[in-house]
């Protein structure tokens, strides 16, 4: 931060969290917060504690040295050197007060050798005296950057004895004293001169410094180790669940077997009964038939007959009355009915519940395990698709290569001969394993192959590669409508730091607010205004290292925050944002229609795109050597390299899978897939840098699995992935 700066904002240095106003004798509590005396002093009496004080900021207890004095605490001579410097920063509203005459005045002079501000009337006394003639006054209006910085940088003055600067440090007392405490109060005592001891204490305190940053590198390492072995650990749990599955199904394909043997055996005694059923049921109605018949013509007779016809002889109704006379009950094998039942093979089931498909097993191991269907860097490294490479062999070894599509896995056949590499092989696929190669017309052989995957080999076959697409689902909501700490009112941006802490522009508040990766409310800074620190509708939001980025686009300007959300400083005309590997700020600047790179200290770069690239310029990100851009207004995205040369795009306006309505923010997952937020369409497309659709997740509405605009996004260490929802808040 340059020293113009530095001053601008130096009232938030000099003033103390406890009474809020100008620091009055700063005193050092051990967990480097600073505090006036006196506002001590009234914590130490409202506690009724005389031998240790709670820190306001972190409310850490402290023990007071000596006999409970606070003035014991060491003094901060930096807030005390700013303090001098105030007043410098303060003449052309307030004027100065006069070390002499304590008169305040606007036309004043500062002593360097002094240390002391003169006003007009007492600098020809001050410059008259013999003894003052080498000193360096300069006048406030003639003040340049180095004097103010001449001003911080002067030497520390001794609290007892008035205008005597510290030389000495007394190694019995351990603390910095001037002339006259070493002739005085620490006469005898060991004592050396103050910038060896301080130089000294630097050389140890940057020695333990280099120390603490080899053993946080060293943990640092550990980490990567046990992100590796977490990642190993959920590849061979995939694996297991793989295998269990593959042996759960292949015996359940054989109870299914036997089950469909069983049907069809039923099926088939089905048939055979249905057919004797209804050949029965023919001859009934056969019989009946002929039945109905003889009742008809026996009832006609019965009526055109006389008394005296009837009582002759008659062979027809002599056979009707001794057939009526006979048995005629029902046939009794038509009240036997076919029974089917299934006797189940209880041992079998007892076996089952008894007996297990398998055991699982886990054991220590001191290196990382390597027993995987395939090694390769996890989800670490993104990668864009999967390529795999078949390794094929003839009597003779280098060239290579073709490329073959199998089942979307590129598969680069390598062929190992001597042959002139300006003739290609052609290589057949013989679907068994087994490759043929051709250098056309002739046959040099068959052979067999084997494969990686990103350059890693696979054991088994290599020709059902199949990848698993991530899934998402909603895990965690935070926030509500309103403007109180936590709650949200039209969140646009969301950037994640190497914390895990999420941080989120909101327009209708026109601040940033700070949350914990489990959505517990940190901090929050901003209101709406144009002055420094201030937004109005703040939108496009970044971590650079322990830096926040913000793009207040109704004012113009990019801000940059301290983690604590102090301001920097500004540059730019922005409205998405994003950081790329290089520490540079990427600013789509919709106005102009153009991406801009700028330096975190608001130095131009470069640009992208030039005339009609871009119709309204929404979002870029770098990922690897490419920059890819969220044109909104072309519903599409646009992807250059790192020097801005357009590559190519892919998307449109639609409602279908990899088309867009107003989309907005980008962002990459850990598997190297591109995520974007598709707002009016509410949902987030998932893509491969292709352009390739993969998936997609979230519909219209209000409960945990729907989106009301979704605008911007960004991704946890460990995967998670954070949508900003505008209209749900």
């Amino acid at each position: 931060m340059d020293i113009k700066t530095f001053l601008d904002n130096i009232h938030e240095h000099v003033c103390c969290p406890v009474c809020m106003t100008r620091f009055t004798n700063p005193k050092q509590l051990p967990c480097l917060h600073s505090f006036c005396l006196h506002c001590l002093q009234r914590i130490q009496q409202a506690s009724r504690i005389v031998d240790s004080i709670s820190c306001p900021e972190c409310r850490r207890d402290f023990r007071i040295p000596g006999n409970g004095d606070l003035n014991a605490f060491p003094t901060n001579f930096r807030v005390n050197s700013l303090l001098d410097a105030l007043p410098v920063t303060e003449c052309n509203t307030s004027g100065i007060k006069c070390g002499n005459c304590e008169k305040t005045s606007g036309e004043s002079a500062y002593c360097f050798t002094c240390c002391s501000f003169w006003c007009g009337d007492c600098l020809p006394l001050h410059n008259g005296l013999r003894s003052n003639k080498e000193h360096h006054v300069l006048a406030l209006k003639d003040f340049r950057d180095e004097d103010f910085e001449s001003i911080l940088n002067q030497p520390t003055l001794c609290g007892k004895h008035e205008k005597k600067k510290l030389k000495f440090f007394c190694q019995e007392c351990k603390i910095a004293i001037c002339n006259a405490c070493a002739l005085t109060d620490h006469e005898g005592h060991a004592k050396i001169v103050l910038e060896d001891a301080a130089k000294e204490r630097k050389s140890i305190v940057n020695a333990a410094i280099e120390s603490k940053k080899r053993r946080a590198q060293e943990k640092m390492t550990r980490t990567a180790t046990i992100d590796e072995n977490c990642v190993s650990i959920q590849e061979q749990a995939a694996r297991v669940k793989s295998d269990v599955q593959q042996f759960a199904d292949s015996f359940i394909a054989a109870i299914e077997a036997q089950k469909n043997h069983i049907f069809d055996e039923v099926e088939n005694k089905v048939r055979e009964s249905l057919q004797l059923l209804g050949e029965q049921r023919h001859e009934i109605e056969e019989d009946v038939k002929m039945q109905e018949t003889e009742i008809e013509k026996t009832e006609m007779i019965v009526k055109r007959s006389t008394n005296a016809q009837i009582m002759q002889p008659h062979e027809f109704m002599d056979k009707i009355i001794q057939e009526e006379a006979e048995d005629h009950s029902v046939n009794s094998d038509f009240e036997h009915v076919m029974a089917f039942v299934f006797k189940g093979n209880d041992k079998l089931f007892d076996d089952l519940k008894c007996q297990h498909i398998g055991c699982f097993e886990s054991f220590i191991t001191k290196t990382i395990p390597k027993d995987s269907s395939a090694e390769g860097k996890g989800i670490r490294e993104g990668t864009v698709g999967l390529k795999a490479e078949i390794i094929v062999t003839t009597r003779n070894s280098q060239k290579e290569q073709c490329y073959q599509e199998d089942d979307g896995v590129t598969l680069e056949i390598k062929t190992r001969e001597g042959r002139d590499s300006a003739i290609k092989p052609q290589i057949q696929d013989n679907k068994d394993g087994t490759y043929k190669i051709n250098y056309f017309p002739k046959e040099i052989g068959t052979c067999q192959a084997s494969v990686k995957v990103n350059g890693e080999h696979v054991r088994g076959s290599p020709f059902g590669v199949q990848v698993k697409l991530r899934q998402f689902r909603s895990v965690l909501s935070f926030g509500q409508e309103g403007s109180d700490a936590g709650m949200l009112l039209k969140p646009w941006g969301v950037a994640v730091n190497d914390k895990d802490e999420i941080a989120v522009s909101e327009v209708g508040n026109h601040r940033v607010q700070i949350f914990a990766g489990n959505g517990t409310h940190i901090r929050s800074f901003g209101i709406k205004g144009n002055q420094q620190g201030e937004f109005d509708f703040p939108v496009g939001i970044a971590f650079h290292n322990d830096k926040i980025v913000v793009a207040d686009a109704n004012n113009n300007r990019v801000q940059v925050f301290s983690d604590e959300g102090h301001y920097l400083n500004q540059l730019g005309n922005p409205h998405g944002l994003s950081i790329d590997s290089d520490g540079n700020i990427i600013v789509a600047d919709r106005g102009n229609k153009l991406i801009k790179i700028f330096s975190l200290d608001g130095r131009f770069l470069h640009s992208i795109g030039n005339e009609g690239s871009f119709i309204f310029s929404f979002h870029c990100i770098q990922h690897d050597n490419f920059l890819i851009v969220s044109d909104r207004g072309a519903h599409c995205i646009k992807v250059f390299n790192r020097e801005g040369e357009f590559l190519y795009k892919f998307g449109n306006k639609g409602k279908g899978n990899g088309e867009f309505n107003n989309h907005g923010f980008l962002s990459m997952d850990r598997a190297g897939h591109l995520l974007v937020c598709d707002e009016s369409n509410h949902r987030v497309q998932v893509f491969k840098l292709s352009g390739e659709f993969v998936t997609n997740f979230g519909v219209c509405g209000i409960k945990a699995r729907a989106f009301n605009r979704p605008l911007s996004l960004a991704v946890l260490s460990d995967g998670k992935v954070i949508v900003t929802e505008f209209q749900n808040n």
